[in-house]
């Protein structure tokens, strides 16, 4: 028997989670590894994907040895951020899924490895994602994915118990933070996970479209794995 769980408050993640900015981030980087003559492969993106701006641009500078620092690479690519955020298509279903937790009063919060200022850039377009009121980010918070951290001050921020809490996310880092704070997690599909990282979630989904389809009273997520 599948077991059933019923959040007292929802978690989600946002890039690759809420809004389709991961292809995003792969052509503003490849927009500056080109005068450099480098190709940005989805076999190392995949093991940036979710980490903080900094970590991740660290990762990259000394994978493709890069002639700059992480800020300068940082930099660059939000030259091309800059205008491809704010019109960053919405992950299927995710509008609709937020405004009927709302309505129904259920505690969300968004827990992103992102910065401020680029979060509030991604949303700047978006009346659905300024209407979550609790919002975290990766320059907030000590420790980033996959630690804990983050996850566990948007359980305090919404007064629950992480345990209370269904984190949704997209990356491998963001499966093992939730697992840290003994949330149980739905991943949002996407060609960045290997199998392996699919493996440890509590269940898996293309969009939002079939919590949408079945939004009743109630809100209750079939788990396919319990840890």
């Amino acid at each position: 028997m599948v077991p059933t769980f019923t959040p007292r408050g929802v978690v989600f993640d946002l890039d690759g989670t809420l809004l389709d900015t991961e292809p995003l981030y792969t052509l503003a980087t490849q927009k500056v590894f080109d005068p450099l003559g480098k190709t940005f492969e989805l076999s190392f993106k995949r093991t940036i994907v979710g980490r903080e701006a900094k970590d991740s641009a660290a990762m990259t500078i000394a994978e493709y040895q890069l002639p700059m620092t992480p800020a300068e690479f940082l930099d660059q690519r939000a030259v091309y951020l800059n205008t491809l955020f704010p019109e960053a298509e919405a992950i299927k279903g995710a509008p609709e899924f937020i405004d009927w937790l709302k309505q129904k009063e259920i505690p969300i919060a968004i827990a992103t490895s992102s910065s401020r200022a680029m979060f509030e850039l991604k949303r700047s377009k978006k009346p659905w994602l300024q209407a979550v009121e609790v919002t975290l980010c990766g320059d907030e918070i000590g420790a980033s994915k996959p630690a804990p951290d983050i996850f566990l001050a948007a359980a305090q921020k919404l007064q629950l118990a992480p345990s209370d809490c269904l984190v949704f996310e997209d990356a491998v880092t963001g499966i093992q933070a939730a697992r840290a704070a003994k949330m149980p997690v739905i991943v949002i599909d996407n060609p960045y996970l290997l199998e392996v990282d699919r493996d440890q979630a509590n269940g898996l989904v293309n969009n939002y479209e079939p919590f949408v389809q079945a939004l009743d009273d109630e809100f209750g997520v079939e788990l396919a794995r319990v840890f």
